[in-house]
């Protein structure tokens, strides 16, 4: 009985050993196998190993157990690993199953050739090497099939949890839009009644007032309402779907250096660094207006709420396809409570309401120094970020913000080389 165990273990051993021999026959033979499958969907375009991946770790498990030795590595996390590479190279599930038959009914046709090369061998020895065949094939499947499967349980998990956050992202963005009317509509009144009080006071022929005053007061208001009514004109065409690209090749680099310098005044006037700097040339196919006016509403709300510091535009080429322009201020920045993850949460203004002027037009003469107490406070800024964002998602250009309470604000934008191409495309 002893001698019948020992020649059953050495048949089982010398299966073993010929398996070993025609293992890379039995992978190259595997990939072409895959390759002439029309049912695999998954056609890959691997490197030998990366083809293999674990197989080859599991065909070791295979022989060290055809020879009763421990496995030196466990086979389930080997069928993991592999089917985690098969699912992070985008193979659907039914090919990975597909592979894995192909590969182990090359091994068992590799049997049947040992088998029929040999004459006396015991049915002891052929139950036990298909016993461990059958065995590292569950395993391989189990291993394999069931992480897959996992993995794309996790997949589908994060994805609805991606596609509620962008829900609830154009609910806020929504919510914001409509805030950022209500304090423009809110700004023009305040204006407006600014307006009316300026003219009832220069109407006045007080000795202590001051008319020069005054009329500053009427133009600083003017400015006001002016840049208040560009924004939401803008916004009401582009929330309308009247506003169209047409694309023209220019040098954007001397458009943005003709801006900028139209600008510079305004930024010299309140003390402010005001640098330009990027490439002497940049031509590029896009639309030269709308291009104009993302840097124009940037520069406009850089200039509005920086007190000290710097503005800097940069611009340069990314890549043959793309372009930067950037615009970074030291002014205040966003509100703490601003994530700068959340486009909309960064579009979202520290807003200051102005004060109501009705009780000023209904008393018979307020005071100068009184109405300058009360006008001194800030508009809705969130508007001409917005009307960016939309100028960006018509000319398929992405947006980012970062953003620091104190530190500044600076807002890249990445525009494409080529529009009308991509535009045909």
């Amino acid at each position: 009985m002893a001698a019948k165990k020992t020649a059953d273990k050495m048949q089982v051993a010398v299966c073993s050993k010929f398996l070993l021999i025609r293992r890379e026959a039995m992978l190259n033979r595997w990939r072409e196998r895959c390759a002439q499958d029309q049912h695999l969907t998954s056609k890959s375009t691997f490197s030998r190993e990366e083809f293999n991946d674990q197989m080859p770790v599991l065909l070791d498990i295979l022989h060290q157990r055809l020879n009763d030795e421990t496995p030196t590595y466990d086979p389930l996390l080997a069928a993991n690993e592999h089917g985690l590479h098969r699912w992070q190279s985008g193979y659907e599930l039914p090919d990975l199953i597909l592979e894995l038959e192909h590969l182990f009914a090359i091994l068992h046709e590799e049997v049947l050739t040992f088998q029929q090369s040999q004459e006396n061998i015991s049915p002891q020895a052929l139950t036990k090497i298909y016993r461990e065949i059958y065995q590292i094939y569950s395993e391989s499947c189990r291993g394999s099939i069931v992480y897959y499967h996992e993995l794309r349980q996790t997949t589908a998990a994060e994805q609805a949890a991606r596609l509620q956050q962008a829900l609830d992202q154009l609910q806020e963005l929504a919510k914001m839009r409509s805030e950022h009317l209500r304090h423009s509509s809110h700004d023009l009144r305040s204006s407006f009644s600014v307006l009316m009080m300026s003219s009832h006071l220069w109407q006045l022929d007080a000795a202590d007032l001051d008319k020069t005053e005054i009329m500053g007061m009427l133009n600083r208001n003017l400015n006001s309402i002016r840049d208040m009514l560009l924004q939401l004109t803008d916004f009401a065409r582009i929330e309308a779907g009247q506003e169209t690209l047409v694309i023209k090749k220019f040098d954007v680099a001397a458009m943005i250096r003709d801006t900028t310098d139209l600008i510079r005044p305004a930024a010299e006037a309140k003390n402010l660094i005001f640098i330009a700097e990027g490439p002497e040339k940049l031509m590029i196919e896009s639309d030269r207006v709308q291009i104009q006016r993302v840097l124009q509403n940037l520069l406009y709300n850089a200039i509005k709420y920086t007190q000290t510091g710097s503005i800097n535009v940069t611009w340069s080429p990314e890549s043959e396809a793309r372009w930067i322009m950037s615009v970074q201020d030291s002014g205040p920045g966003f509100a703490e409570n601003s994530p700068v993850s959340l486009l909309a949460d960064q579009l979202r203004p520290p807003v200051h309401s102005p004060a109501i002027y009705q009780e000023m037009l209904q008393k018979p003469a307020p005071t100068l120094a009184r109405m300058k107490e009360k006008i001194d406070l800030k508009e809705s800024e969130g508007l001409g970020l917005f009307i960016v964002k939309k100028i960006c998602e018509l000319m398929k250009a992405s947006m980012d913000i970062e953003s620091k309470p104190g530190a500044g604000t600076l807002v890249r934008i990445k525009f494409q080389c080529n529009q009308e191409q991509n535009k045909q495309a």
